[in-house]
């Protein structure tokens, strides 16, 4: 799954853009977090810009189990402003992992049924973008390929073929979920992998030892007309 990455979410406009969304999930860059705003609840996943695997990400859940108003309350009373939300949530006092507290919530001029919970996130596959630079579609074949090239392959499905070479590793398996698992493989752990082109079929090795292939799709533009 190709997750959006928007720049902020700062104002009500941008809130308003966020939830007009098929899905309002997005990586926000500033500040660096994971924004699921769900059919009752708010979730806040803070990357930091070092969360390379998504269990190390602290997760926050603000509403309640009945209705969306009061994760819209909370989000209206930091005026529309992520990092503001982040502040609040930073400076509170969790008991284990939940804060139900009605009295407090009337003082920062919350509603008293908000519920706000402190957790880690289990989700394996959530990284910062702050790891990978842009994984935008490659326009041209580069002139190395290295990992990120390949990531980019993936990421936008700019490949055909892929193979998995390892007698060991052979599967029937979804081939998407064998793109996702692999893509998520060569971001966490990066060192581990190598790269080899062969005539057209790009060769893919961990600790020396070959497991993927498969063959870039990459279309380049043609050259323009000048005008006459």
């Amino acid at each position: 799954m190709i997750i959006r990455i928007l720049d902020s979410l700062s104002n009500r406009q941008q809130w308003i853009e966020f939830c007009r969304r098929e899905r309002s999930y997005c990586f926000i860059t500033y500040p660096d977090t994971l924004i699921d705003l769900q059919t009752s609840h708010l979730q806040i996943s803070l990357l930091n810009r070092q969360v390379r695997h998504g269990q190390q990400a602290v997760k926050y859940s603000i509403g309640s189990r009945h209705s969306i108003a009061p994760a819209w309350h909370f989000i209206k009373a930091c005026g529309f402003n992520l990092e503001q939300m982040i502040d609040l949530l930073q400076s509170q006092n969790f008991d284990g992992n939940a804060r139900d507290n009605s009295r407090e919530n009337a003082r920062l001029g919350l509603r008293p049924d908000i519920s706000i919970r402190k957790f880690f996130a289990k989700e394996r596959a959530v990284i910062s973008p702050a790891f990978l630079g842009p994984l935008d579609p490659l326009t041209q074949p580069p002139a190395f390929w290295d990992l990120h090239s390949i990531c980019r392959l993936l990421a936008n499905q700019q490949y055909c073929n892929l193979r998995c070479d390892s007698p060991v590793r052979k599967t029937t398996a979804d081939p998407r979920a064998c793109t996702q698992a692999l893509l998520l493989a060569l971001i966490e752990t990066p060192e581990q992998w190598q790269i080899q082109l062969r005539s057209e079929r790009i060769y893919i090795f961990k600790d020396r030892n070959h497991l993927y292939s498969l063959e870039a799709r990459v279309e380049t533009p043609s050259p323009r007309l000048s005008a006459p």
